[in-house]
């Protein structure tokens, strides 16, 4: 069953992996020691919380995929180059 974006904004496990991998990729990339053990406790904590985690990672590296609007060619763009 597949979950709506609405389901994601009122989940608040889905916003705290979220979060995770937010402030995983800001910046650097890498979290301190002890944000690092705080990641781990809460991945432990619940097998819900990994898998939720790993979604967000998996969505984070698709949004990475997809170019930005403005580098899509429009279809007038198109239509000028044939």
């Amino acid at each position: 069953m597949s979950s709506s974006p609405n389901d994601k904004q009122s989940d608040p496990t889905w916003q705290t992996a979220w979060a995770w991998v937010r402030r995983q990729h800001a910046g650097e990339g890498e979290l301190d020691a002890a944000a690092s053990a705080e990641l781990a406790q809460w991945l432990a904590a619940d097998p819900a919380h990994r898998q939720t985690y790993a979604e967000a990672a998996r969505l984070w590296l698709l949004v990475g995929l997809v170019p930005p609007a403005h580098d899509v060619p429009s279809q007038d763009a198109e239509d000028a180059a044939r």
